[in-house]
This record gives structure tokens, sequence and C-alpha cells, in this order.
């Protein structure tokens, strides 16, 4: 019988690759890690890996490929440092979420900690150790920047630790939760937009910076407000907090938020937002002007009407009903395939 086509299968986000040394024996595990990344890395174990743990999902994104890993620690280096075969010509930028990573060659060490991404070039010498921990690299292959292959060979071993190399860190860490969302006719300008975006962090110019500045400002909103969720509780937060937290000027922030109100009105609606959720809660013990003044309005009869204001009924009223909030869903849909093949393939 032929197969038959289902339409609603266009509508399923990309599939990862998906491996873990839980599909495989305890005493081959470690084997089996250094066997699917031997395309890009020599690995060896840092310590006793009789039980080795690891994870890896990656994405072929077509021009680039988005992998996010979790394993324990090991001692890694280039495949030109072995001599072993011909390394692939990609650039790898890591992004450590948690735990730490040496790296180096003869003439540099970079102690990497989490939260600051750093390039390497597959194609020259390198080794270093990681400790446990998650991680996102994206593979560049060479042929996606060759015009501007050699800024970033300038670039290899090096830490993007400054402001535009914060952005870009927040763009890989959004990247893991846009993959299931995203389909394949959304990878060509993803492609573009992350390569603008790397080169305007690598390298800096008034041309690359405007390449990038939808992607730039949209990173930097979303800075602006983790930092304003991270600092609901705290009375410190103002215009000037969020300013010296991003480092950009005064006028930017403003045009960032001005289709939310202003800086100053998405402050206090998250405040609020907050509280709610807070009086909504059938655990909560706190009385209404305890978490007032948790959310630093000055006294409950202001909470109290601006409250009103937000959501057209009074404190009392949420705190009388009790309503409880949905739970977010989430839905994965791992296909197995060979990451060795997917890193050769973006060579050819």
């Amino acid at each position: 019988m032929p197969p038959v086509d289902h339409p609603e299968d266009d509508l399923i986000g990309l599939r990862p690759i998906d491996f873990s040394t839980n599909e495989v024996s305890v005493e081959d595990r470690f084997d089996a890690w250094r066997t699917v990344h031997s395309a890009a890395f020599d690995l060896t174990p840092s310590q006793d890996n009789r039980n080795f743990r690891g994870r890896h999902r990656t994405w072929d994104l077509g021009g680039m490929a988005f992998q996010t890993f979790e394993s324990d620690g090991l001692r890694f280096a280039g495949l030109a440092e072995q001599t072993k075969r011909d390394p692939l010509d990609h650039w790898v930028i890591s992004l450590f979420v948690n735990g730490r990573c040496t790296i180096g060659d003869s003439k540099v060490l970079l102690e990497n900690v989490s939260g600051i991404p750093h390039l390497t070039a597959l194609g020259d010498p390198f080794h270093g150790e990681i400790t446990a921990g998650k991680a996102h690299l994206l593979y560049i292959p060479r042929d996606t920047c060759r015009e501007t292959a050699h800024l970033l060979d300038a670039a290899s071993l090096t830490l993007l630790q400054d402001g535009m190399g914060g952005i870009f860190a927040d763009y890989m860490l959004s990247l893991e939760s846009r993959m299931p969302q995203l389909q394949q006719d959304d990878l060509a300008e993803l492609v573009a937009a992350t390569r603008a975006l790397l080169l305007a962090a690598i390298a800096p110019s008034p041309d690359r910076l405007e390449e990038a500045g939808a992607l730039i400002n949209h990173a930097l909103l979303e800075r602006a407000r983790q930092c304003v969720q991270d600092n609901l509780q705290n009375p410190a937060l103002d215009v000037n907090f969020i300013l010296r937290g991003l480092g950009v000027s005064r006028s930017r922030l403003y045009r960032l938020f001005e289709a939310s109100g202003g800086i100053m009105h998405y402050i206090q609606k998250r405040r609020l937002l907050a509280a709610h959720k807070v009086l909504a809660d059938p655990a909560g013990g706190r009385r209404i002007f305890e978490v007032a003044e948790d959310f630093c309005f000055n006294d409950a009869a202001e909470f109290s009407r601006a409250f009103r204001r937000e959501f057209a009924y009074s404190p009392s009223d949420v705190r009388a009903n009790r309503p409880r909030p949905i739970a977010d869903r989430v839905h994965s849909d791992p296909h197995a395939k060979d990451l060795t093949d997917l890193l050769k393939r973006m060579q050819s």
C-alpha cells in the first residue's frame, strides 16, 4: 500500500538529531559519545567514565547547525592537533549555560565560564577540558561566511564578552526554545539573521550593526524585559538601573518600550501582574498591603488604584475568587539521525 500523505505533517517543527548515552550499555557510553562527536573533536575521559552521561540534540538549519548538549566532564582536542585526519572546515561558537570550559592552543589559554560565548576554528589546533554542565554549540561552515572568513579566523579562541557578545549570548540561549516552532521555510532567514548578528558581535561596523539592527533591538528588548522581571521586588528598579545593566543610551531604551507605553509603565504592569499571581494563589497567605509593599508600591491605596486601572477589578476581588493559572504545555518531537553525517554534509 502506498504511503498516505498527511498535510498536518508539514506543520511539524524541525526534528533534531537526538542521542543519549542511556541508549547504550554502561561500559560503552563514553566510547559512544566519542564516536558521535568524532567528526569535530577528539574526546578523552577526564576521570573514571564507566558510567558517563551525555545527551545532545542537534538541528540542521541548512547553512548552520545548532546543538545543545548536557554531559559529564571530559577533555577534548581539535583533529588538527591530533594529526589523525583532515579536520572540518567549520567554526563553532560555544556557549555554556552552566559549567566551565578551558580551551587554548600553544599560545592562548581561555578560562571560560557560563554565559560568555567563545569562537573556535575547527581547522586549527586546540585542546581543552569541560566540567559537567550544559552548553549550546553553533556550527558554521566556511561557505556560509566565506567573504568574512578572515574576521572569524582572527576571532578564533577569543571570548565574545563585550556588549554585542552579550546580545549574541542571549540570542543563542533563545534558539533552543525556538527550534520546535521553526519550519523549513524559516531557515534561510534564520541563517542570514544569525550570520549578521555574529559578524556584528565579532567585528562591529556601522553597516553590520545596521544589517543586524532588528535582531539587536529584539535582543536588547528581551534583556531589558528580563532585567525588569528579575527585579520586580527591587525598589531601585528604574530607568537608570536598567541603563546600567544594558549599557545603552536613554533614548534607545525609550524607543524599545514605545509600543509598551513607556518603560515605567511596563515596569508597573509587570509588578501588577506578579502581584495578581500572588493574590490568586490559594496557598498564599500574605495580606494585600504586604503584597503591595513586596512590589514596591508606597501604600495599599496606591496599589489598589493602579490594580483596578489595569484589571478593572480590585485586589480583594482576586483574593476572594482565587483563580488558578493554566499550566504551560510542552511538546517535543525527537527524531534520531547522525551528527557526523550532518557536519560533513555541511562542508560538502
